[in-house]
C-alpha cells in the first residue's frame, strides 16, 4: 500500500471523526496462484481505543466503512492520477460533525482529483462547487432522469429541502445560506 505523505489512513479516519481508528494490513501467501499473484492482503482495523483489531470486513458499521473508503481515497488521490472518483453515498451512516468532516474531506480530495459525489446530506452538499439535482420519474415503459445545475437562490433553496424535508421554512433557508457561505470561505 503506497502512503502518500507519510499519512497513514488511520490519521485520516481520525479526522472524520474517528479518533482511535487504527489499521493494519496483513499480507500472507495465498495457497493458490489467482489472477493477482500468490498474495492475500486483509485489512485488520479498531474503531476503538484499547479493542482488539479484527478484520475490516467483520466489524466496521456501514459508517465506519465510508469514511475509512473516503480516507483510502484521498491517500490515492495524493500519489495517484485516477483523474475522477465517484462518491455514491460515501456519507452512509454518519450525520451532523461528521457530515461536516466527509464534506471538508471530499472538497480537499478535489483540489488533486475530479470528485463527483451522490449525497443527501446538507453539510455535504454545501461542500461542492457544483451542485446538480437529479429527479427520476417513471414513464410507461422506460425512466426518465433529469438533471438540472441548481445555481443562487435554486442552491440555497434544495440546500433547505436537504435539512428541513418538503416543507422549506425561513429558519432552513437561513441555515442553508449559511452552510454554503461557510464552506465557500473554507
Amino acid at each position: 500500500l503506497h502512503v502518500a505523505q507519510g499519512r497513514m489512513p488511520a490519521g485520516l479516519a481520525r479526522e472524520l471523526g474517528m479518533p482511535y481508528a487504527t489499521f493494519n494490513l496483513k499480507l500472507s501467501d495465498s495457497k493458490e496462484l489467482g489472477p493477482y499473484g500468490k498474495d492475500d492482503l486483509e485489512l485488520f482495523f479498531s474503531s476503538n481505543k484499547g479493542h482488539e483489531m479484527m478484520p475490516l470486513s467483520k466489524i466496521a458499521s456501514g459508517g465506519e466503512l465510508s469514511r475509512i473508503m473516503l480516507s483510502l481515497k484521498e491517500c490515492l488521490a495524493q500519489s495517484a492520477a485516477v483523474g475522477v472518483y465517484l462518491f455514491d453515498e460515501v456519507d452512509t451512516g454518519v450525520s451532523g460533525n461528521t457530515a461536516e468532516k466527509v464534506g471538508r474531506k471530499l472538497k480537499d480530495i478535489a483540489v488533486q482529483q475530479q470528485v463527483i459525489c451522490v449525497t443527501h446530506l446538507p453539510q455535504v452538499a454545501a461542500c461542492g462547487d457544483i451542485h446538480f439535482s437529479i429527479q427520476k420519474s417513471s414513464h410507461k415503459d422506460s425512466v426518465q432522469m433529469d438533471v438540472v445545475e441548481l445555481n443562487g437562490k435554486n442552491r440555497i433553496e434544495e440546500i433547505a429541502r436537504l435539512i428541513s424535508g418538503e416543507k422549506i421554512t425561513k429558519t432552513s433557508l437561513a441555515h442553508a445560506e449559511q452552510l454554503l457561505h461557510e464552506n465557500i470561505q473554507a
